[in-house]
C-alpha cells in the first residue's frame, strides 16, 4: 500500500500494520483510514547545537602500555574524525608517590593528540592509594576513597599548571554519584566541596577554564539537585551526563528523554549547557548486561542512532565510551585482541563513527520527521472515571487555566511532604484498551520547572501490572513526553502478576501517576495535562540536515520499511552506516530506500 504524506510515499514492510485488515477493507470496496503525521512525537525542548560534536572516550594516558608509540593510536582517533576526546589525568600515574612527578604518559599522549588538532576534555581524579585516609588500597595505584583535600588540590595544580595553555574543559571526578566510584558510598556534600575548592584552584590558573561535574546518572537527578543545595551550582560551566541505557536500543530505552530533568533543575537554578562526557554499548557480555544481548552489528547501529539523538535532544557534545574493549567490558570501536597495545582489530562501531563524523561535517539541524500516527485515548475534557489510589498527594481535576488543544486540560496540584518516595497515582474505574499495535505511550504536559515524573501503569494480557515513564514534567510550557511500550521493563517497574515483563496485547491503561523521583523532594506544586495518546503506524525516524545546497536525510527504520521521499534531483547519493556509497536513481521526483536498523544517509536536493 502507497500513501502520499508530506513528501513521503511510503509502504512499510508488514510489522506495524495489519495487512489483513487493509485488504478486507479494500475487497468490500471501503478506503483505509489515512494516519494522521505527528511530525515530532517529543516536542522539541531545546535546540540542537550546530555543527554537531561527537568525541570520544581515548584513555591513552591511563590504558596505552607505550608512550614511544603513541602515535599509533593517536592517529586512528584522528581518522574517525572526532574533534574532541576525554582524557583521563590519572593521579597514580603523575604522582606514584608523594612529591614525585611522573609525566611521561600524559605528555605523550598530550603530543599524540595535540598535534592532530584534537581538542581535549581532561577529566582530574580519581583519588591514588597514598593521598586518601583509607589505608587498605595500593600506595601507587588507584582509589576510589575521597582524597585528603589538600593532596589532591596539590595534584590538581599541578596538572593545570602544566596543561593549561592546550587543555581548557576538566571534568571533576567520574560519576561521583556512584558507589563504585565514590566509596564507600556517594557524598553529595562532600564532592561538593571537592568541585567548589577544584575549580576555584583551577580558575586561578586560567580564567577561561571551563569546568565539568564528574558525570551524572541523568535519569536519578537527586544528586544534581544535591550539588545545587550545596551551594555548587555556581562552581562548573557545564552538566555532563552518562546516559547508559544498555542493553535497550536508543529509541526503546527512552534516551531522548535523558536531558529532561536535568533541564529541569537548570531551569530552576540556571541554565547550563549538557556535555553527554560517557555514552554506550557493550557488543557483548558486561556489567550491565551479563548476557550479551546487545552484537556488533547493534553496537554499531546503536551509536550512530544514539549520537544523533542526543544532539538532536540538545546535548551539545557526545563522547562515546570506549576506544578499545577492556576485558569483560567490550565497549569500544576497537576489539581487546593481543592486548592493550593491539589496535589491529576493528569492530563495525568504528566504521559507524567515522562515517558519522564526515556524513555531519558541516551539516545544520533542519528537523525531525517521523511517520508517527497519535490516537487519542483521553481528552481531560472530564476527570470522571479517574480515582486517586490511598496516596493523598494530589486532587486532579479539569481546567480552563492552561490548555493544548481545545481550551480544557487537567489540573493536578500535588503536595510530597516527606524526603521519601512520595507519588500520587490516579486509575481509571473503567481501564482504557490500548491498540494492538502501539508501541509508545504519551502524554502533553505543561510543567512547573520540578523533575517530577509522569507515568503510567498498563496491565497486559498475561495479567502484569507494568509501569512506564513517560517523562519529567519540566519547566512551565506544553511539551510532549512519551514512552516506548516494546521491549523488557527493568524489575522495579513489574508492579503485579507473572509473566514476562513485557506488555502482550491487549492491554489497557489502568492509571496515570506523578512520581517526586528525587525523593528528597518536598513541596507543592501544579502540573497540567492533555491529549493522552498512543503512538502507531509506521516506525520510521527521518532527521532532516542542510550541508551548502544539499539536503541530508539521515534515515532509518527498527522494524524496516520502505520510503519514497521528494527530491528535485535525478540521483540521490546514499552513504551506508559504515561509509558504502551507492547512487539512487529518481523517479518521478521520488526516491526510494529500503530502511532498517543500520541508518543511512541520502544526500539529494530538495
Amino acid at each position: 500500500m502507497r500513501r502520499t504524506m508530506n513528501g513521503y510515499r511510503l509502504s512499510a514492510i508488514g510489522y506495524r500494520l495489519s495487512v489483513m485488515i487493509i485488504v478486507l477493507l479494500l475487497l468490500a470496496g471501503a478506503t483505509p483510514p489515512i494516519p494522521v503525521q505527528a511530525l515530532v512525537p517529543r516536542a522539541p525542548i531545546a535546540v540542537p547545537a550546530n555543527p554537531p560534536s561527537f568525541g570520544l572516550n581515548s584513555h591513552l594516558a591511563s590504558r596505552y602500555p607505550d608512550p614511544s608509540s603513541m602515535n599509533t593510536p593517536a592517529s586512528m582517533i584522528s581518522d574517525l574524525g572526532v574533534s574532541w576526546v576525554r582524557e583521563d589525568f590519572h593521579w597514580h600515574r603523575v604522582e606514584p608517590r608523594p612529591d614525585a612527578w611522573d609525566w611521561t604518559f600524559t605528555d605523550a599522549a598530550m603530543r599524540a593528540i595535540l598535534s592532530r588538532n584534537i581538542q581535549v576534555l581532561g577529566v582530574l581524579g580519581p583519588s591514588v592509594g597514598w593521598g586518601t585516609p583509607y589505608t587498605g588500597d595500593t600506595p601507587n595505584d588507584v582509589s576510589y576513597y575521597p582524597p585528603d583535600p589538600n593532596a589532591f588540590d596539590i595534584y590538581v595544580r599541578a596538572v593545570v599548571t602544566r596543561y593549561h595553555r592546550y587543555v581548557h574543559h576538566w571534568e571533576i571526578w567520574n560519576e561521583p554519584d556512584y558507589g563504585v566510584f565514590w566509596r564507600p558510598q556517594p557524598d553529595v556534600a562532600a564532592y561538593t566541596r571537592m568541585l567548589i575548592r577544584t575549580a576555584t584552584s583551577i580558575r586561578a590558573i586560567d580564567p577561561e577554564a571551563q569546568v565539568l561535574i564528574g558525570g551524572i546518572n541523568p535519569f536519578d537527578t537527586t544528586f544534581l539537585r544535591g550539588i545545587a543545595e550545596n551551594g555548587g551550582w555556581g562552581s562548573f560551566d557545564i552538566i555532563a551526563i552518562h546516559p547508559y541505557i544498555d542493553p535497550y536500543a536508543p529509541e526503546d530505552g527512552n534516551l531522548i528523554a535523558a536531558t529532561d530533568g536535568v533541564r529541569a533543575l537548570a531551569e530552576r537554578y540556571g541554565k547550563k549547557p549538557i556535555w553527554a562526557t560517557e555514552v554506550g554499548w557493550a557488543s557483548g557480555p558486561s556489567e550491565r548486561d551479563p548476557s550479551g544481548r546487545t552484537d556488533e552489528q547493534a553496537q554499531a547501529n546503536y551509536l550512530t542512532r544514539a549520537m544523533l539523538t542526543l544532539w538532536q535532544a540538545g546535548v551539545e557534545r557526545i563522547f562515546w565510551y570506549s576506544f578499545k574493549d577492556d576485558p569483560g567490558s567490550p565497549y569500544g570501536l576497537v576489539r581487546a585482541g593481543a592486548g592493550r597495545s593491539d589496535y589491529s582489530s576493528h569492530k563495525p562501531a568504528y566504521d559507524a563513527l567515522r562515517s558519522l563524523n564526515r556524513q555531519l561535517a558541516g551539516a545544520t539541524f533542519v528537523e525531525r520527521r517521523d511517520l508517527f500516527t497519535r490516537t487519542l485515548l483521553a481528552n481531560f475534557d472530564s476527570v470522571r472515571g479517574w480515582g486517586r489510589t490511598s496516596q493523598p498527594n494530589g486532587i486532579l481535576r479539569t481546567s480552563v487555566d492552561q490548555s493544548h488543544s481545545d481550551g480544557i486540560s487537567a489540573r493536578l496540584d500535588y503536595s510530597f511532604s516527606t524526603a521519601q518516595n512520595d507519588y500520587v497515582a490516579f486509575v481509571r474505574e473503567q481501564p482504557i484498551p490500548l491498540l494492538d499495535q502501539s508501541y509508545a505511550l504519551g502524554v502533553w504536559v505543561y510543567g512547573d520547572g520540578n523533575p517530577h515524573g509522569v507515568k503510567v501503569w498498563l496491565r497486559d494480557a498475561e495479567g502484569e501490572l507494568l509501569q512506564y515513564v513517560l517523562g519529567t514534567v519540566g519547566a512551565p510550557g506544553w511539551h510532549f513526553i512519551s514512552a516506548p511500550l516494546g521491549g523488557v521493563v527493568e524489575p522495579g517497574n513489574h508492579l503485579e502478576g507473572k509473566g514476562n515483563r513485557r506488555l502482550d496485547f491487549p492491554a489497557t491503561l489502568d492509571a496515570i501517576v506523578l512520581d517526586d523521583m528525587t525523593d528528597r523532594f518536598m513541596g507543592s506544586g501544579t502540573i497540567y495535562l492533555d491529549d493522552l495518546s498512543v503512538i502507531t503506524g509506521h516506525e520510521v525516524y527521518d532527521l532532516r540536515l542542510q550541508r551548502g545546497a544539499d539536503s541530508l536525510d539521515v534515515l532509518w527504520s527498527p522494524p524496516g520499511a520502505r520510503v519514497n521521499l521528494s527530491t528535485q534531483s535525478a540521483q540521490a547519493r546514499l552513504i551506508s552506516r559504515d561509509g558504502v556509497e551507492s547512487l539512487v536513481s529518481a523517479q518521478d521526483g521520488w526516491v526510494s530506500v529500503n530502511l532498517g536498523s543500520a541508518p543511512g544517509y541520502l544526500v539529494h536536493r530538495r
